[in-house]
């Protein structure tokens, strides 16, 4: 004899509960998966040519000192920004080497704050820390460098984020004040972050929490020509990585200045 199964009202309530529990977590299986499915991998960067708008090879030499142009990489909808750094009188300020964290935190650690030198940066990074290898400036004076245009705090883009030349004070008061008095920053004017292009874009001020990507160049001594060839650093904001989500640059990308 099959005995008959019986369910009072309390159970049957919890069943349907369970029921509805299952087939919302089911629901929602596909999207949960997604999301903490691994990143994808990155892509083979392209070497890039940086020319002109008429195609012209750009001219490391040939760079205005201080002056902001503008570029994608590695992807044809990514800004960057390209500085022939120098100091208040025009001369080309040569742009060292550095080992980097990928997070910081500015206001706790002195040492990144503008006017720091480079060897007292590893001095206040802990142990733990993740770094990566900032290359330094190329060029005929090693002065020359690249940047995200993205700020890392929330995404705002040129001419928001813009670099504030030595000796010319930002629109907006920093903490600490000298960062914003002194200039030789690139500063985003949604939110005040500040960043070191003499350092590899290291976070000098809040609430960014992250440095700019580096783009990192190629200079052809023999021809004056540049390249674009890999991003380092963090990933480029708004991206699970650098070349994910769009079109990738070709062998040629082109350099226009900024009117900034």
């Amino acid at each position: 004899m099959v005995k008959k199964l019986r369910i009072d009202r309390r159970g049957f309530l919890k069943i349907a509960a369970f029921t509805g529990v299952v087939g919302t977590v089911a629901g929602f299986g596909y999207p949960v998966y997604k999301y903490l499915s691994p990143p994808q991998q990155e892509t083979q960067m392209p070497r890039s040519l940086l020319v002109d708008e008429n195609g012209n090879p750009i001219k490391a030499s040939e760079l205005e000192v201080n002056k902001m142009y503008l570029f994608n990489y590695p992807l044809v909808n990514t800004p960057n920004i390209l500085i022939n750094l120098g100091d208040e009188n025009g001369n080309p300020v040569k742009v060292e080497p550095l080992r980097i964290p990928l997070n910081m935190e500015p206001l706790n650690e002195p040492s990144y704050i503008v006017g720091g030198q480079t060897e007292n940066l590893a001095e206040h990074v802990p142990a733990t820390a993740q770094l990566y290898e900032f290359p330094g400036g190329v060029g005929p004076s090693q002065s020359i460098v690249a940047y995200s245009a993205i700020c890392q705090h929330l995404g705002c883009v040129y001419p928001q984020l813009k670099y504030v030349p030595p000796g010319q004070s930002t629109e907006f008061p920093t903490n600490p004040p000298i960062i914003g008095e002194r200039g030789g920053v690139l500063f985003c004017r949604c939110h005040g972050s500040a960043f070191d292009p003499f350092r590899g874009a290291i976070v000098l001020s809040e609430p960014s929490l992250r440095p700019l990507p580096t783009i990192v160049l190629e200079w052809e001594q023999d021809t004056d020509n540049l390249y674009a060839v890999n991003v380092v650093g963090p990933v480029i904001f708004g991206r699970t990585c650098n070349t994910c989500g769009g079109d990738p640059v070709g062998d040629k990308v082109v350099v226009k200045k900024s009117e900034l």
